[in-house]
């Protein structure tokens, strides 16, 4: 029995050993490499970096150089920083290389091993600003153009920031005087609870300041209820410019939104931070045209590409509530072919419980025909894939009912006060409203005013459809109080 034994801790002994082993790359028979290539790791990285403040307002840039084991199993481990750049940068390197767990493992006599891989993590060097003690600093001049030189300003504005600067605070602008700096204007940091729920359903809030929030001014981030970080936007006169991100709630970016002259491009990753779709939205196209959007590439989960250049097979896969029972979640999976970056032929969509399930024909773009069924209910056969919500008579209808039927406060034409009040609220299957949301106001009782007439307009509305089935749909709303 104990001669067993000992061959049983041997055995388990000599395995344990086997498993530690860590390659260099040159001893494997095929190395570890980032699943979609390393030109998409890169990219990863430098999609989720966020460039400490600290060096950001230096406009400093720099390389640091990590190493860490790529497992078995694909996942990262053992994260370590060899050559640094400076500390922040050096913690930001790392926290962005732990995201990425998406690795084919090496290979070695026929098994996946560990490997040893280094990995370079560039920040760009930047314009640099004035920034002090938590506080982003910018000087204007006497024509309210930005300056560098604080002794030549006329105005200075005040904007406090964390560490990787997102507002924390509020934005101050300042006038010179004879006595020195005089406060003129604040925009207070604003909090918001969003009219939407994250995929968890989850609360989300809107951090801003009071035109980002609605007017679609300056840096808008959102965040969930612990305060992870879940999408930023930045606007300027009401149109986002530069890149959109939206995180996943382990920390990467599941998708990032680049704005071009003639197009957007969005790229999308799996939660390992593999790549996972690129799509191209086309300016120059009709928005009616369904073949607006073009899916120029795809990964599996796997790694494997299956579109490029715009032809290939797709399956998307994403969690949903059952059409049989709402309290349980199943998997939905949608396949087809595009051609030219457009569906093309037959696509399919079932709810993998049996409770849900779609065909449609497609004809380079444009849906010609499809049918659908639900659990407990007849097949609804159908053109057009979805409509929006509409008031009975269309826009002119809405007009005129709201002419008819809003009222301006007293109070708000004492105060002599003019603006738009914006509505959420839900247009239900039958065409009522229910869960009326004033976003933003503008106070004196029209914001009061402006919900009661949403309310008043239940049962006037046509009904969203998806699929030849009426569906509820979030509507936002703007109000127009003017005084003639």
């Amino acid at each position: 029995m104990k001669n067993w034994l000992i061959l049983f801790y041997l055995l388990v002994g000599s395995s344990a050993i086997a498993q530690s082993t860590v390659y260099q790359g040159f001893e494997a028979d095929s190395a570890a490499e980032p699943r979609g290539g390393m030109s998409f790791l890169n990219t990863f990285i430098q999609t989720n970096l966020r460039k400490p403040i600290a060096a950001e307002s230096k406009g400093i840039g720099g390389r640091v150089i990590l190493t860490g084991i790529v497992e078995a199993d694909g996942r990262i481990a053992d994260v370590k920083v060899i050559n640094s750049f400076r500390p922040d940068c050096d913690r930001e390197a790392v926290r962005v290389f732990r995201l990425f767990n998406a690795w084919k493992p090496a290979m070695k006599d026929g098994k996946a091993v560990r490997q040893q891989v280094n990995i370079p993590v560039i920040f760009k060097p930047n314009a640099p600003f004035s920034y002090v003690s938590g506080e982003r600093i910018t000087y204007f001049g006497t024509d309210e153009k930005l300056t560098t030189d604080s002794s030549k300003a006329e105005y200075k504005q005040i904007a406090t920031v964390d560490s990787i600067g997102l507002p924390s605070g509020d934005i101050v602008l300042y006038k010179i005087s004879k006595k020195g700096w005089k406060e003129e204007s604040r925009l207070p940091l604003v909090r918001k609870n969003n009219a939407y729920r994250n995929s968890a359903g989850k609360p989300v809030h809107l951090i801003g300041y009071p035109n980002s929030i609605i007017q679609r001014e300056g840096l808008l981030i959102s965040v969930d209820s612990t305060g992870a970080l879940i999408g930023q936007t930045y606007f300027q006169k009401g149109k986002r410019i530069g890149t959109e991100l939206t995180y996943y709630p382990n920390g990467p970016v599941a998708e990032k939104i680049e704005d071009f002259t003639d197009k957007n491009v969005f790229t999308s990753w799996y939660s390992t931070g593999q790549i996972r779709q690129i799509r191209v939205q086309n300016q120059d196209k009709p928005a009616i045209s369904n073949a607006l959007d073009q899916v120029t590439a795809l990964w599996d989960s796997t790694g494997r590409q299956t579109i490029k250049d715009g032809t290939g097979r797709a399956v998307y896969r994403k969690d949903v509530q059952s059409y049989a029972d709402t309290t349980r979640h199943t998997y939905f999976v949608e396949q087809g072919s595009y051609e030219n970056g457009i569906k093309q032929g037959i696509w399919t969509g079932r709810y993998a419980d049996g409770s849900y399930f779609y065909e449609e024909q497609y004809d380079k773009g444009i849906s010609q025909m499809g049918k659908a069924r639900a659990a407990g209910a007849d097949t609804v056969r159908y053109t057009d894939i979805e409509q929006q919500p509409e008031f009975k008579g269309g826009m002119q209808g809405l007009g005129k009912f709201l002419s008819e039927n809003l009222r301006y406060p007293v109070d708000a034409q004492r105060a002599r006060v003019q603006g738009r009040v914006f509505i959420s609220f839900v247009i239900n299957t039958d065409g009522s409203v229910d869960d009326v949301q004033v976003l933003n106001g503008i106070g004196f009782g029209a914001d009061e005013e402006a919900a009661r007439v949403v309310k008043a307009s239940t049962g006037r509305w046509k009904p969203g459809v998806q699929r030849g089935e009426k569906v509820r749909v979030k509507y936002n709303l703007p109000i127009n109080f003017t005084l003639n």
